[in-house]
């Protein structure tokens, strides 16, 4: 049997909720298009790694995660007004008219790059949220282990998850 353990490559399918079981649908990864990780590499979440690990290959998962142990709680202090004449020219918004939801990046000094999301348009300026899209969310996780392997030797070196052929493919188990 294999199991889910440092320094191994994990294929996972999954819906992610937000809240529990019955919230609102936030991605789903499926054998068709599944997650797939170095385990133990520290891109991950911690807390969504501990509740992955030691489980076997083909076994179902279902478990929460708390804002703390996710994206964290929203902090107010991440929430700017931005004048528009602060906000740089885009090839996505050449027209500069923005909507509640649009994801915006800044650059905010020294290669310190920065999404935000729109939170409010207002008549010179952007309120603009700089949490993580998830912050302050419950995450809900139900699924199935697809796929455990060792890394190839690339992925060793390089601890993460690397392609085969550089195209994204369908998952393994439908190969075996």
């Amino acid at each position: 049997m294999k199991r889910i353990e440092p320094h191994k490559i994990v294929e996972l399918k999954y819906v992610l909720r937000e809240g529990g079981e019955r919230g609102k649908t936030l991605e789903v990864m499926d054998e068709h298009w599944p997650l797939k990780f170095y385990f133990g590499s520290g891109q991950m979440l911690p807390a969504f790694e501990a509740n992955l690990e030691g489980r076997i290959e083909g076994s179902a998962f279902e478990f929460s995660l708390n804002p703390a142990e996710a994206y964290g709680n929203l902090d107010s202090n991440l929430i700017k007004e931005i004048p528009l004449t602060d906000i740089p020219d885009s090839q996505q918004f050449p027209n500069r008219i923005y909507e509640v939801g649009d994801r915006l990046v800044f650059n905010l000094g020294q290669q310190n790059e920065r999404l935000a999301t729109v939170s409010e348009v207002l008549d010179a300026s952007l309120l603009v949220d700089f949490n993580h899209a998830l912050a302050g969310k419950s995450l809900h996780f139900s699924g199935q282990v697809l796929y455990v392997r060792e890394p190839r030797e690339d992925e060793l070196l390089a601890k993460r998850y690397i392609e085969p052929n550089g195209i994204r493919s369908d998952s393994r188990l439908r190969h075996e």
